[in-house]
């Protein structure tokens, strides 16, 4: 599904209702200038997501973004697998160590 800049505008609007939108959206728009940085809308959606409307946080996905994309996207579109220590995740590698004969701890 494609994603627009109208989306990425009105997010802002919603996030941050107090502070002027366009200094944050320049300051988005430094995602996606490089050519390995994909799916601007899309992510620039997740970092706006994941910051909760605090510019701090902001900043940090953004960095994050920068460096792989990858990350923020999961951390917006998939919370649940993004978990690092869950009763599922520590049942899903005591199997895996199993299958490559290693018995868990």
């Amino acid at each position: 599904m494609p994603y627009s800049r109208e989306q990425v505008v009105a997010a802002i609007h919603r996030a941050f209702p107090n502070l002027d939108p366009s200094q944050l959206i320049a300051r988005l728009d430094t995602y996606g200038i490089e050519t390995y940085e994909r799916e601007r809308e899309r992510v620039q959606l997740a970092i706006i997501a994941l910051s909760e409307g605090d510019e701090d946080k902001l900043e940090k996905f953004l960095a994050v973004a920068k460096t792989d994309y990858r990350d923020v996207l999961l951390w917006a579109e998939y919370p649940e697998e993004a978990k690092l220590d869950t009763p599922e995740q520590r049942q899903r590698f005591s199997e895996l160590l199993k299958k490559l004969g290693i018995e868990p701890k």
